[in-house]
C-alpha cells in the first residue's frame, strides 16, 4: 500500500500553535514510514497558516499548507455542496490518502466527499475509514492515527519527536548561552493568564533560586507582553536571564526556543505553547499541568508530567519543595 501513496491530505480542526506543532510527530511518522512526495496540511486556524509563518522552520520539506479550502471547512452544512470540487485546486484527480483527525460525524461525512483512494478517520471507532479495521481508539489525538496506520502498514512504529534544529538557530543559541555555563529553562506563564494554569510565582522563584545555588543559571522564556512578570523575576531570582531578549530580530520565533531548550541541563514548563516547542529540544523537560488532557499530552519519553487535577494539587498551591521533589525524584 505505502508504495501507492504519493500525496497525503491531513485535515486538522484544531487551530492553535501547540496543536499544529503536535502534528509534526505525524509528519515524521509519514515521512519515515511512507515517504510521500507531498503532505498537504489544512488547519482551521483562522488563516494564520502557522507552518508558512512562525513555524516554517519546523516544517518538513515536503509539507504544503492548504490555503484554498474555505476557512473552518466542514463545520457548516453547505460545505458538502462543494467538497468534491476542492480537488480542482490540485494537479491530480484524487488524494492517495486523506487523514481526518477529528471525531465529528458531520465533518467526517463532508471530508470523505473529497476524492481519495484511502481515508482514515477515528470518528465512530474508524467506521468511515477505508480500508476499515475494528480496533480500540486511543484518546491521544496523534496516537489514534499512528496506531491505525501501524495496523494498516503492518508495522509497529511509535511517535517520533525527531527534529534537526537548523544550524543558524543553534549558532544563535550558543551565542546567547555561554557553553562554559550550565542552564535550567523555565516557562511559567500562560497565554490566557488563567491563574489555574500557572504556578504561584513566589514559589517557582524559590525553585529557580534553589537551582541557581547549584550553579545552574535560570533562563526564562517570557513573552514581552508580560513585563510585570519579567520585572518580578529580575527582583526575585539570582543570576537570571531572558535569552530571547538577546537574540537578533530574525531569530525571534519558536525555533529559537527549541534551540535554546536543547542547550539546557533540563527545562521546567507549565502546559502552554512553549511546552510544545520544548518537545523537540531533545532535553528532559518537567511539565506541570493544571488539568492535562490525554488527547494532547506529550508522548516524549524524556518528558515527566505532573497532572495537578489527577493528584488533586492545583498548580497555584504547589510549594517550592513539592516542585523540587517532583523534579529530583523523576
Amino acid at each position: 500500500m505505502k508504495n501507492n501513496i504519493k500525496n497525503i491530505l491531513i485535515l486538522n480542526t484544531g487551530g492553535g500553535l501547540g496543536d499544529s506543532l503536535q502534528h509534526l510527530t505525524l509528519f515524521n511518522y509519514l515521512n519515515e514510514n511512507i515517504n510521500p512526495d507531498k503532505i498537504y496540511f489544512f488547519s482551521t486556524d483562522g488563516k494564520r497558516f502557522w507552518y508558512d509563518n512562525i513555524l516554517k522552520e519546523f516544517a518538513p520539506k515536503n509539507l504544503e499548507v492548504v490555503k484554498t479550502f474555505p476557512m473552518h471547512f466542514g463545520f457548516q452544512f453547505r460545505d458538502h455542496l462543494y467538497a468534491k470540487k476542492l480537488i480542482n485546486s490540485f494537479d491530480f484527480e484524487k488524494f492517495d490518502l486523506i487523514i481526518d483527525n477529528q471525531t465529528r460525524i458531520t465533518n467526517t461525512l463532508m471530508y470523505k466527499r473529497i476524492p481519495h483512494k484511502y481515508f482514515i478517520s477515528p470518528c465512530y471507532s474508524y467506521f468511515f475509514s477505508k480500508p476499515f479495521f475494528l480496533m480500540k481508539k486511543p484518546k491521544h489525538a496523534i496516537l489514534r492515527i499512528i496506531n491505525y496506520l501501524n495496523k494498516l502498514l503492518k508495522i509497529n512504529e511509535s511517535v517520533s519527536y525527531n527534529l534537526t534544529i537548523p544550524e543558524n538557530y543553534l549558532a544563535q543559541a550558543k551565542k546567547i548561552l555561554n557553553p562554559k555555563d550550565k542552564y535550567v529553562g523555565f516557562s511559567i506563564t500562560s497565554a490566557h493568564r488563567q491563574n489555574i494554569k500557572e504556578f504561584n510565582f513566589d514559589e517557582i522563584f524559590e525553585v529557580a533560586n534553589y537551582f541557581a545555588s547549584k550553579d545552574l543559571i535560570p533562563i526564562f522564556f517570557i513573552d514581552n507582553s508580560r513585563p510585570e512578570i519579567k520585572n518580578r523575576i529580575k527582583e526575585s531570582v539570582k543570576n537570571c536571564m531572558f535569552p530571547e531578549d538577546k537574540a537578533d530580530k530574525e531569530f525571534k520565533n519558536p525555533m529559537l526556543v527549541t534551540a535554546l531548550g536543547s542547550l539546557t541541563e533540563f527545562n521546567i514548563s507549565i502546559n502552554n505553547g512553549i511546552y510544545h516547542m520544548l518537545n523537540y529540544s531533545n532535553k528532559k523537560t518537567y511539565m506541570f499541568a493544571a488539568d492535562l488532557s490525554e488527547k494532547f499530552k506529550s508522548l516524549h519519553q524524556d518528558f515527566k508530567i505532573f497532572n495537578g487535577k489527577a493528584k488533586k494539587m492545583p498548580l497555584g498551591k504547589l510549594s517550592s519543595s513539592q516542585i523540587i521533589n517532583f523534579i529530583e525524584n523523576n
